[in-house]
């Protein structure tokens, strides 16, 4: 996920179980401060487990820091604000979280009537596209490369693959670029929109 989609799916989640479990009126506040802490906490986490964040890390996460909240009395709940839960106490809970904090965070989450499997299969991947898979599906770019910038070539792309990206660079290459864009469009008006919109954000990292 990129880190925008990250920081979605945390909003989501935590947001979720806040309304569920502590609190009907909960609102995730939006603005420069909200943003600014939970990308610095994402950091904090990559660097930590060194690698990328998936939704089960961060399903745990959000577990983690709501069952946090639930052990505090209703005045403190009041007074919350984004740091708490996403600031760097928060992280350093959540790294020396144990096994024995998890089983009662899980007693917890069941006494609530959920998971942690229940809540990934309700949120996992929600926040993405359902088409992204295909947004560059490279194991095509070896069905491309067949007789490339050939009317043969041309015909085998059409008929054999879902045909133009912008992150192929055979497509880039081939001499047919325009022409192809053009029936991608046709064929797979929303896919082709994805494609564009997905390498326009990459292109301004």
């Amino acid at each position: 996920m990129e880190k925008e989609e990250k920081i979605k799916y945390t909003i989501r989640l935590f947001t979720f179980l806040m309304k569920r479990i502590i609190s009907p009126e909960f609102v995730f506040p939006g603005g420069g401060v909200s943003q600014r802490n939970l990308t610095a906490c994402m950091d904090s986490l990559e660097t930590l487990y060194k690698s990328e964040l998936s939704e089960e890390r961060l399903t745990d996460y959000c577990v983690c820091q709501v069952y946090a909240i639930s052990r505090f009395e209703a005045s403190y709940q009041r007074k919350w604000n984004v740091s708490h839960s996403f600031g760097k106490k928060a992280v350093d809970r959540f790294a020396l979280n144990t096994p024995g904090k998890r089983y009662y965070e899980d007693l917890w989450l069941k006494k609530g009537g959920f998971s942690r499997v229940s809540l990934l299969s309700e949120f996992k991947n929600k926040s993405l596209h359902p088409l992204s898979k295909f947004i560059y599906p490279d194991y095509e770019d070896s069905t491309k490369s067949r007789l490339n910038g050939t009317e043969t070539g041309f015909y085998i792309c059409c008929i054999s693959t879902l045909m133009w990206t912008p992150f192929s660079p055979v497509c880039r290459s081939c001499r047919f670029e325009k022409r192809c864009k053009g029936i991608t469009n046709r064929k797979y008006a929303e896919l082709f929109r994805i494609r564009n919109e997905e390498y326009t954000k990459k292109d301004k990292e």
